[in-house]
């Protein structure tokens, strides 16, 4: 008797592999979609995942803001030459004296980078990237060591209202407003941390985790806290979303 080789039919095939490649499929994608911050741990985080945290992640805003004041590469820029024994030159028709002049608009906007900086994230990140330019970091001690109050840096790429006012002054500008429960969290202190050249580089708003009966200033199941603070003539405004500021640990704020 001949032995029988027995085939599956054709639409059993076709099933099996539409199972298998959908499984397959969905692997990839579910892979591509993870992000750093919950893929991997910090210590296997390259220049790549950096670049994605620092710019694109849960604890990163960025929003624009006109500038009001006078930039500081201006400051030194010589006046306009003066002709006809000292009268200055006579504006065109239909300008005036305080019009923008060309090249001008783009320098009146800049962005306001504003960092939620107490995560364990966002310090894992910034000492995972010192280390890899060769700078000496315990960056496990840093991202791991814990942070008593939420920070916020706010960075921009003129600093010239922080030079201008003191620490004092901003933290009465700024504040945290919880959309849940409506509560108004304003900064304990801020500390101004200034470049090689001494000047102003980054201003770090501290505010309470707590209120005086212990509790969280930040409940558990808030969706959204708005970050806000006036610079200028502006005041500029974020909203965070702690449900998205979660990393392998949990929550991280």
């Amino acid at each position: 008797m001949n032995a029988k080789t027995e085939f599956l039919p054709g639409n059993t095939i076709s099933k099996q592999f539409g199972v298998l490649l959908g499984l397959l499929l969905g692997t990839t994608l579910l892979c591509a979609g993870d992000k750093p911050w919950k893929a991997k741990s910090y210590q296997q985080w390259d220049e790549k995942d950096l670049q994605t945290i620092l710019t694109e992640s849960p604890w990163v805003r960025v929003t624009p803001i006109q500038r009001s004041w006078l930039p500081v590469a201006e400051k030194d820029v010589a006046p306009d030459p003066q002709i006809n024994g000292g009268v200055r030159q006579m504006p065109a028709p239909g300008t005036s004296d305080n019009t923008v002049r060309a090249g001008e608009e783009s320098l009146r906007e800049l962005n306001v980078q504003i960092y939620w900086q107490s995560s364990r994230v966002m310090r894992a990140a910034t000492a995972r990237e010192a280390a890899l330019h060769g700078r000496q970091v315990d960056v496990d001690k840093y991202a791991v060591e814990p942070q008593s109050e939420y920070q916020i840096i706010v960075r921009m790429g003129d600093m010239t209202p922080f030079a201008q006012h003191d620490e004092k002054f901003f933290q009465d500008s700024a504040a945290l407003q919880t959309k849940k429960s409506k509560e108004k969290i304003v900064p304990t202190h801020v500390v101004y941390e200034k470049n090689a050249k001494g000047t102003v580089q980054d201003a770090i708003f501290f505010f309470p985790k707590s209120i005086s009966s212990g509790a969280p200033t930040i409940a558990g199941d808030e969706k959204e806290v708005q970050f806000s603070c006036k610079i200028g003539d502006q005041t500029v405004r974020v909203a965070f979303r702690p449900q998205e500021m979660v990393d392998q640990s949990g929550p991280a704020l």
